[in-house]
């Protein structure tokens, strides 16, 4: 059932049940109508999802054993100068989204809602529109020449309104998937800092973060050209990609390493999907502390150079380091969290350690 579509006395029954499960404080016979409704369609499991990620990667700022869960809310609220109005859990986080600027969809039919746009004029007067999805989401949009973008947790994608010149041009912070229309009379670029990724109809990853000295691409479908710029009006090439090829480029040194693999474990994100196929555990952590905006800390150099083999689907940050202390020879706490001067409360921290 559609949150939409739901009175309002079944959506505050639902959200109050969910915030008691996650809480721990929901009577066996919450806990087993509340997965009675998660079962009974996939937009129910869905929206417990949603709640889910959101109360693990913000946070839970408040003992269940020392103060009620209406109570937590309210004091959540507090903090925010909002006035309780009603006791819907996803009302109250609407409510505190909006002030501390946390936005907390999941999913593209939430992306209207939460997700950051703005518009900004350039020097040749083309507006740009600017989305952003929220840490621990993700997020999809289809540009006006009807190319279609998968959006990252934590990234963002400026773009034009309408494509006016001959260039059809976007700019990424972060990690986006493009399935380009086709068109070769107007190359699509995708400007990712330093780096110029090339193509005309094809599908293809970039992963941009800003901080880090390395930029990913990875191609599916088509062929692309990736060009260093050295100037306004001086580039030079790095590599041209074919399908099932995957390039790391170091932006610091230069160095580059192209690779020819089936290069779906780099893109099932936007499925929902982490895929990791022996990578180190330190790589494995950073993915992770990037998709949830949460600081992982690695306690003995052993564990850094652990190998790790394991697919995660829709899983939440908590799920996860669950599955990871199960299957590896780790174990892991969680750093308290206290309120900054300001209310607001500082990034989840994560401490890993060998068993």
């Amino acid at each position: 059932m559609k949150q939409d579509n739901m009175s309002t006395l079944e959506h505050d029954q639902i959200n109050t049940q969910i915030v008691n499960y996650l809480s721990g404080q929901a009577s066996e016979e919450e806990i087993s109508q509340l997965e009675y409704w998660i079962k009974s369609s996939t937009q129910n499991h869905d929206y417990y999802l949603q709640v889910k990620n959101v109360w693990e990667v913000y946070g839970k700022p408040f003992n269940p054993s020392d103060i009620s869960t209406k109570e937590a809310l309210e004091k959540v609220l507090q903090l925010t100068d909002i006035k309780v109005q009603r006791p819907g859990f996803w009302f109250y986080l609407q409510r505190v989204a909006a002030i501390l600027f946390i936005p907390i969809m999941l999913g593209s039919f939430l992306w209207g809602r939460f997700s950051h746009i703005s518009k900004t004029a350039v020097a040749d007067q083309e507006v740009y529109n600017e989305v952003f999805a929220a840490y621990g989401t993700r997020s999809t949009l289809l540009l006006a020449d009807g190319s279609k973008v998968w959006l990252n947790s934590g990234s963002s994608l400026s773009y034009p309104i309408k494509f006016k010149d001959e260039k059809r041009i976007v700019k990424l912070k972060g990690e986006a998937y493009f399935e380009v229309h086709a068109d070769v009379s107007r190359p699509f670029i995708v400007q990712a800092q330093s780096i110029n990724v090339i193509a005309t109809g094809t599908k293809f990853n970039v992963q941009a973060f800003s901080g880090r000295n390395e930029t990913q691409i990875s191609l599916i479908k088509g062929k692309v050209l990736v060009n260093k710029q050295n100037g306004e009006n001086n580039s030079s090439t790095i590599a041209e990609l074919k399908p099932n090829q995957h390039l790391v480029y170091n932006t610091t040194s230069g160095k580059k390493e192209l690779k020819d693999e089936n290069v779906y474990r780099y893109v099932a994100w936007k499925d929902g999907k982490l895929i990791f196929r022996g990578e180190p555990l330190s790589e494995i952590l950073k993915k992770i502390s990037q998709i949830y905006n949460v600081e992982i800390e690695t306690h003995g150099k052993s564990l850094q150079d652990f190998k790790y083999r394991a697919t995660f689907q829709d899983e939440s940050l908590d799920d996860i380091l669950k599955l990871l202390k199960i299957s590896a020879p780790i174990d892991y706490k969680e750093v308290k969290r206290n309120p900054l001067p300001d209310g607001s409360f500082p990034r989840k921290k994560i401490i890993i350690f060998s068993k």
